[in-house]
C-alpha cells in the first residue's frame, strides 16, 4: 500500500512460479511505490563504483510499476538508486552478499522525504525473508531568521557547507550522511568564530529544516521534522512557524478562520491541508495576532498555494516588524 490515506493505491506481488537462476547468478527486481519521487535508476555495484560509467541494472522503473527480473552474478554489491535519467544519487547503502540462486525485490518507498527514498530489500523464499536497508543519506536545509548584522555561514561536522544566506532566506536542501551531526554557525563578517554550535541527528531517508533565531549573543536554533510526503491530490499540506524573539504566542488564522492557538516563540505547528488549484495556485490570506487578542501582528495576503506541494510559513524579525517567509519544501 502507497500514495496518500485520501487516494491509497496497492500492489498485488506475485511471488510465484519464479524460474531458479543459474549457478553464479541471482535474480533481482524493483518495486517502485516511492510516491512522489518519480521514476528510478537502480544500481548494483562494487563498493564505490563511479556511476558515471555504469549503466543502472533497471533503469526508470517507474511509480506503482514492478520491473522485470534481471540475472546478476553472486556477489557482494553496493545498491544505490538514482531519480531516473540521472547520476544524482538518492539512495545509497553499504555493500552485502547477494545469494547464488536466489531472488531478491527491492521495495523503494518512502519515509518523509520528497526526494530520499528507502528500500526494503526481500528474498523470495519459503522463509520470506528480508530487512529494510536503511539509507545512508539524509537532507537539511536553513532558514536565518537572526538579528545577525552580516549574512550566515552554516558548518557541519567543521566544514561550511551553506554560506552567505541572507536575513529571511532559506537554503534548498543539502544532502549529507544520516546520523549525528555537529553544526555551527557564523557570521561571514567574523569566519571562525561560532556563534552557535548544536548536536542534531538527521533521520534516514528525512528531510529537516533549521531555524537559527535571534541577536549574535542569543542565537537560538529550532529543529523541525519535514513531512514531504505527497498530499492528495487537489490539496497542499502547510505549517506555520514562529521564530519571531519577543514576539510571544500567535494565533494563526487562514482565511480569517482559526486554525492554532498560541503559537508559542521558537516553535512549529503541525501540519494542515488546504484545498488548492495544481496549476496556478489558489490564493490565501495568513493572518497571525497577538494569542487572545483580534491585535493583528502580521498579515500575509494574496499567498499562492499550489495542490501537490507542501509550504512553511515563517514569521520571522523583531516583534515591531515582524516578515512573513514562505517557503515551499517539497
Amino acid at each position: 500500500m502507497f500514495a496518500p490515506v485520501a487516494s491509497a493505491q496497492g500492489l498485488l506481488v506475485l511471488e510465484t512460479g519464479f524460474t531458479t537462476p543459474n549457478s553464479g547468478t541471482f535474480n533481482f527486481r524493483v518495486i517502485n511505490v516511492a510516491a512522489g519521487i518519480g521514476a528510478v535508476d537502480v544500481y548494483l555495484t562494487v563498493a564505490g563504483a563511479d556511476l558515471n560509467s555504469t549503466s543502472p541494472n533497471l533503469a526508470n522503473v517507474g511509480v506503482g510499476a514492478i520491473s522485470a527480473l534481471v540475472a546478476v552474478n553472486t556477489g557482494n554489491y553496493e545498491l544505490r538508486v538514482t531519480a531516473a535519467g540521472t547520476k544524482d544519487v538518492i539512495y545509497d547503502t553499504g555493500a552485502q552478499a547477494f545469494t547464488n540462486q536466489a531472488t531478491y525485490q527491492a521495495v523503494v518507498f518512502t519515509k518523509g522525504s520528497s526526494r530520499l527514498p528507502n528500500v526494503a530489500l526481500l528474498n523470495v523464499d519459503d522463509a520470506g525473508t528480508g530487512k529494510v536497508n536503511d539509507n545512508l543519506l539524509a537532507e537539511f536545509k536553513v532558514l536565518n531568521a537572526s538579528q545577525v548584522a552580516s549574512p550566515l555561514n552554516v558548518l557541519v561536522d567543521n566544514n561550511i557547507v551553506l554560506s552567505n544566506i541572507p536575513f529571511a532566506g532559506i537554503s534548498n536542501y543539502v544532502t549529507t550522511a544520516a546520523g549525528s551531526h555537529s553544526f555551527a554557525v557564523q557570521a561571514t563578517a567574523t569566519p571562525g568564530a561560532n556563534l552557535l554550535t548544536l548536536v542534531a541527528t538527521l533521520a534516514s531517508a528525512t528531510d529537516t529544516s533549521l531555524a537559527f533565531s535571534g541577536p549574535a549573543g542569543a542565537l537560538v536554533p529550532l529543529v523541525l521534522n519535514d513531512n514531504n510526503l505527497p498530499p492528495p491530490a487537489g490539496r497542499a499540506r502547510v505549517r506555520f512557524v514562529n521564530v519571531s524573539p519577543g514576539l510571544g504566542p500567535l494565533d494563526v488564522y487562514v482565511n480569517f478562520s482559526k486554525q492554532f492557538s498560541g503559537l508559542a516563540g521558537n516553535s512549529g505547528s503541525s501540519y494542515i491541508e488546504v484545498t488548492a488549484d495544481a496549476t496556478i495556485g489558489t490564493l490565501y490570506e495568513f493572518d497571525f495576532n497577538i494569542a487572545g487578542t483580534t491585535s493583528v501582528a502580521l498579515k500575509l495576503p494574496s499567498v499562492a498555494i499550489i495542490a501537490g506541494h507542501t509550504y512553511s510559513v515563517y514569521v520571522v524579525g523583531l516583534p515591531a516588524t515582524p516578515q512573513g517567509v514562505v517557503a515551499k519544501d517539497d
